[in-house]
């Protein structure tokens, strides 16, 4: 099915799934950025091994270090060690436990960590980023956003990346977590307080200037999906209750239409999340057509999330 820019299956499977990702016309070397950012509800092996499948050529994926991707968080609920060496040790087990590490290396597809790579001083020159964002978009509020960008990740710009995000709803101010909130998590990290802000000021603007940064890069894609499983913060325990088996999965090249179109099926008015808004204040507005076919859809994939 297509609406607009968006195109998206209810019953994803592995060919349907390939079949999506041909809409985007991914170009290789093309940079994946999942989201891993808890380990309670992340991007799984299956669904990155597909993906990897489609782009059928050279791919790096990326992300960075957080301490809600742990196995403490799966056991005790409770956020895991800040510490350098924990972290690290987390990642590997993640991997391990999530069986993305055997796809990477199956796909012979390289692994980059934002942190890592921002530790070991790996990045570019905060004068070439600045130059190049302000070519295209008005300046960050937070300069040191410059300054985040590695050198490998230079290296590919001008290519394609890949918004890899999946379904997650959560409490305000965030409320719905897609493709560009995605990017939050291309902030070297892990503690990413400072840019939240006192009581969530910055955050808003947070997300769209490091979208701005990657947007001014590469040509930004996007894919919303909820395959095998989606997740919703309770608002009375404040955890995730994940929900499995869905099978909806939507792709567009205009990643801020997306997430505009699935805010829309999950019952929640894009007008009102504030990194959204915002985005479209700065990038362009969505098709308000668009919008209101998802409003008319009838895709009821998602009822059982919108009621909670």
């Amino acid at each position: 099915m297509q609406f607009g820019s968006v195109n998206l299956t209810c019953a994803a499977d592995r060919d349907s799934f390939i079949e999506l990702l041909g809409t985007l016309d991914l170009r290789p070397p093309v940079v994946i950025k999942p989201n891993w950012g808890t380990s309670v509800c992340f991007v799984e092996a299956e669904i990155l091994d597909w993906v990897l499948t489609a782009v059928d050529g050279e791919a790096l994926v990326v992300e960075s270090y957080g301490w809600a991707r742990s196995e403490e968080v799966l056991k005790t609920g409770r956020l895991g060690s800040k510490k350098r060496g924990d972290l690290r040790s987390s990642d590997e087990w993640f991997l391990r436990y999530s069986g993305i590490g055997e796809v990477l290396e199956r796909h012979g597809v390289e692994f980059l960590n934002v942190t890592e790579e921002n530790w070991g001083h790996r990045t570019v020159d905060p004068a070439i980023i600045k130059d190049a964002v302000e070519a295209v978009h008005a300046p960050v509020e937070m300069e040191e956003l410059y300054s985040f960008v590695p050198e490998r990740l230079y290296e590919l710009r001008g290519g394609d990346l890949l918004s890899l995000a999946k379904v997650k709803l959560w409490l305000d101010p965030i409320s719905v977590s897609f493709t560009l909130k995605n990017f939050f998590g291309m902030l070297p990290g892990p503690g990413r307080s400072r840019y939240h802000g006192k009581k969530h000021s910055r955050l808003d603007r947070s997300i769209v200037d490091i979208y701005k940064v990657y947007d001014s890069l590469f040509e930004v894609k996007g894919v919303v999906e909820a395959v095998l499983t989606a997740s919703v913060a309770d608002p009375e325990t404040m955890k995730q209750c994940v929900f499995e088996d869905l099978g909806y999965a939507s792709a567009s090249k205009q990643p801020l239409e997306l997430d505009a179109f699935v805010t829309a099926l999950v019952g929640r008015d894009p007008n009102d999340i504030g990194y959204l808004k915002l985005a479209a204040e700065t990038f362009g507005p969505w098709s308000g057509e668009t919008i209101a076919q998802a409003r008319r859809s009838g895709i009821d994939v998602f009822s059982e999330l919108a009621l909670i």
